[in-house]
């Protein structure tokens, strides 16, 4: 996540169709901001160079396998039509006391994140039956190991928490709490080195974390870190494992997942993984375009030149089993001014990140050009920002129940253990991608 950045959370009303709203999301005017419902950190080096390194722990490709589109991705049936895949889902290695998605008849885990900011929208519309795991995000990590007490503490403990928890349980989904601590400014980076550079404090937060969990009657941990800072790759690990030995010392059944961004070199993924560790690590599927792309291109391809998310699952398929891997999508695109208004246009400015929810009323006022390549909608047009001002090009990329229905099911086909949702509220109460979702992962759905 980029905390510094700001979105709607709420759906545009009626009257919002008119050409007033896209001028007012082209010029990057937010309606309703909300607090840690950013889109999170990127995925790409800022050079936006496929598989480049700016030398940061950002990183490269690691897969050293080139930019070209996975053949296995172009060439699915699944892709090609977008449909369900035929596939069985994940095979039986994982704990189904820990991912309880078989139980509620889903064809994999459906993890779906919930910021401080959106608890009432996840009681008003979050689908329950189409959901196997809840992440609350999220709770701090301090750099002496303790759980920062801030608002979003006073979120967790408050009664929309209650009764989140409650009627995700009524309901058979899990709830986990997502631990997070970011490294992506410097002042971040020597909070987090401190923290994991210290056994004390690393020992200190397993513990905190897990008697928290048991405190609020929840099932397991999300360990959001992004990226590791550089030297602490190995005690990140080490804390993932602690927190695992942990959980287990409370009783058994409770849920460990760790996320990772698209170039996840600074993480030990096969370490965190291994016996005593973590049940899955979680891609975070998105963010490989933004304000820091020269090319406009999907915020989560799954083919084409550059980096993508097919690049992304093959790497981590060389250290993890496929049903380890839980591979997110977002609910949200990127609109940049452009040169022109072509595919993959040079872009000229950073521009803003824009929910589904905004996306779809500007799709239905301009129209969009799906990219098959990389499997994202694609809207182009050109409008004046004032009324002497010369007409200036704009494109947004985003991902609807098309491109989202062939991202699921290339991931069903690969049998990965399932997918997650940054984030169901970004949707607004439109119910297209929730329909879409309960297409691809509630069997007979």
């Amino acid at each position: 996540m980029i905390p510094s950045m700001t979105h709607p959370c709420r759906s545009d009303r009626a009257g919002s169709r008119h050409l007033a709203i896209v001028f007012a999301v082209t010029l990057g005017m937010a309606v309703g901001a909300c607090d840690a419902a950013a889109p999170r950190g990127p995925a790409q080096p800022a050079t936006n160079s496929p598989g480049g390194s700016t030398g940061s722990s950002t990183g490269g490709d690691p897969t050293g396998a080139g930019s070209a589109a996975s053949p296995a991705v172009v060439g699915s049936s699944a892709a090609a039509s977008g449909g369900p895949s035929a596939s069985p889902g994940p095979s039986g290695d994982y704990d189904p006391a820990k991912f309880g998605f078989a139980a509620k008849g889903l064809r994999g885990e459906v993890m779906a994140f919930v910021t401080t900011s959106q608890v009432d929208d996840a009681l008003a519309r979050l689908d329950l039956g189409a959901t196997s795991t809840i992440a609350f995000f999220s709770l701090v990590a301090g750099g002496n190991g303790s759980i920062i007490q801030d608002s979003r503490w006073r979120s967790w403990t408050g009664t929309l928490v209650d009764e989140l928890i409650e009627r995700a349980h009524a309901a058979g989904t899990k709830v986990v709490i997502s631990l997070a601590r970011f490294s992506w400014s410097a002042s971040q980076t020597k909070i987090s080195t401190a923290l994991l550079a210290s056994v004390t404090a690393r020992a200190g937060l397993a513990r905190v974390v897990a008697d928290e969990v048991v405190r609020r009657g929840v099932d397991g941990v999300n360990v959001d870190f992004e990226p590791i800072p550089r030297g602490q790759k190995a005690n990140f690990t080490d804390l993932v494992r602690r927190i695992r030995t942990e959980l287990d010392a409370r009783g058994p059944g409770y849920q460990l997942t760790f996320d990772v961004v698209g170039h996840f070199e600074s993480y030990d993924v096969g370490g965190a993984l291994a016996p005593g560790g973590a049940d899955a690590v979680y891609l975070m599927g998105y963010h490989y375009a933004g304000t820091f792309s020269t090319i406009a291109h999907g915020t989560a391809p799954l083919g084409g030149s550059r980096y993508s998310v097919a690049d992304a699952i093959r790497g981590l398929r060389t250290v993890a089993r496929p049903s380890q891997l839980i591979v997110g999508v977002p609910y949200y695109g990127h609109l940049w001014p452009t040169a022109s208004g072509a595919l993959n246009a040079r872009t000229t400015g950073r521009g803003h990140d824009v929910l589904y929810s905004s996306a779809r009323l500007i799709a239905s006022e301009r129209g969009t050009i799906y990219d098959p390549v990389e499997q994202v909608e694609r809207v182009a047009w050109r409008v004046r920002s004032c009324p002497t001002c010369a007409l200036q090009w704009f494109q947004l990329y985003f991902d609807d129940a098309r491109s989202l229905g062939v991202k699921w099911a290339e991931f069903q086909r690969q049998g990965l253990l399932g997918t997650g949702v940054w984030t169901t509220a970004f949707e607004g109460d439109s119910g297209v991608l929730t329909a879409a979702l309960r297409a691809a992962w509630l069997a007979g759905g």
